[in-house]
């Protein structure tokens, strides 16, 4: 994945990557999603996962823009899960 100028700005950038992992034991993204819900570029990242969502060569994995694996399939359903 390239990266963009406005994921400086992400303020997923500042923590701990692991919040934001699908296949973390019991993960309920609680923490992934308060810190999604303030961040300045959440239309950024949720515009920037529906591109990579349509692409069928691109698997996206965790939350992206406050947006959990199960939800984000319902509403994309080019990703691998869908598919599956």
């Amino acid at each position: 994945m390239s990266r963009y100028d406005w994921m400086a700005d992400a303020r997923c950038a500042q923590t701990d990557p692991d919040l934001w992992a699908a296949d973390r034991p019991g993960n309920t993204y609680r923490d992934a999603r308060l810190i999604c819900e303030r961040c300045p570029v959440r239309r950024e990242c949720d515009a920037h996962a529906n591109t990579l969502a349509g692409q069928a060569d691109i698997s996206l994995h965790g939350m992206w823009a406050g947006t959990p694996p199960r939800k984000r399939t319902v509403t994309h359903p080019n990703t691998e899960r869908a598919a599956a």
